[in-house]
């Protein structure tokens, strides 16, 4: 009897696949899980390329930052700027060393360009001229002598004795009617002096707008009279203090050929300790040492 040749029998595709196991085993997947593993793969690869994007990214983003904020960053901080090839030495130009350097009071130091700035009849200023103003001790000095006369007045106050001010910064315009007030006064007084000889003494006393060192905002007026003010216990403090925190008198007895001005102990001024001690250890007034300067 003749075998019967038995068929192969093959699955439809559309319903199962035929797989080999490692174990060399055929094993029968339906479509469904054929679907799945399918979308698992595909889900695989999708998250490795989100991943690479996401790396890349984040090293993008690294590398701007790097580049935008860091590299400007450390140049600014660590990379030193150039030094000039040729620069003025304050020693030569009698100039002080520049901001921020501190005296010995802990108060700032300024060039001479500032500290003996200076407004008289040789050197008047326009009406425009106005510095930075503070309020210190009850008047208003150039912001940057603030401290200095605080520090004084309180330095004083612990000796025992009350500085007080009734002046600092004088405007171009009130200056200007202070002395047209004065003028009026000398030539309808008692000697009726004429105009030209109006002016002239109320000069030696209200310069004319544009000619006060007051309109510096450097110069103070302390209460007191002028005429007794030098033989008061307070003048002899200010006379062997004041140096120290920058200030001088302005008007000083015997100078009035050089300031143009009456003497007047109830008037100081900033100069800087530096300049205050060598015009003290010379004796000279502020227009009698700035010529000395400029002559050196």
């Amino acid at each position: 009897m003749r075998r019967r040749r038995q068929k192969r029998q093959f699955l439809k595709s559309t319903d199962h696949i035929l797989d080999i196991s490692p174990a060399g085993r055929n094993i029968f997947v339906s479509r469904d899980k054929q679907i799945q593993n399918r979308k698992a793969r595909q889900i695989k690869i999708w998250m490795r390329v989100v991943a690479v994007l996401a790396t890349l990214a984040t090293l993008g983003a690294a590398a701007l930052f790097v580049w935008s904020y860091l590299i400007p960053y450390f140049q600014s901080e660590f990379i030193l700027p150039p030094v000039a090839a040729e620069s003025e030495d304050p020693l030569l130009t009698g100039s002080m060393a520049p901001l921020p350097v501190y005296d010995s009071m802990g108060l700032p130091v300024y060039d001479n360009d500032m500290c003996l700035f200076v407004i008289n009849r040789s050197n008047p200023a326009d009406a425009d001229f106005v510095p930075t103003l503070n309020t210190a001790e009850g008047v208003a000095v150039d912001a940057r002598i603030a401290d200095a006369l605080r520090q004084m007045t309180a330095a004083a106050k612990e000796d025992g004795f009350a500085l007080t001010f009734t002046e600092g910064y004088i405007s171009y315009d009130d200056q200007a009617k202070r002395f047209e007030d004065m003028v009026d006064e000398l030539m309808n007084g008692e000697e009726a002096r004429t105009t030209v000889m109006a002016k002239t003494v109320a000069s030696s006393y209200q310069p004319p707008a544009g000619q006060s060192d007051f309109q510096t905002g450097l110069c103070v007026r302390l209460s007191g009279d002028p005429e007794t003010f030098a033989d008061s216990r307070t003048y002899s403090w200010l006379r062997s203090n004041m140096g120290k925190y920058g200030f001088i008198f302005r008007y000083p007895d015997g100078k009035d050929d050089m300031t143009g001005m009456e003497k007047d102990p109830t008037v100081i001024r900033y100069v800087g300790s530096a300049n205050a001690a060598a015009m003290q250890q010379r004796s000279m007034c502020l227009e009698e040492y700035i010529t000395y300067l400029n002559n050196q």
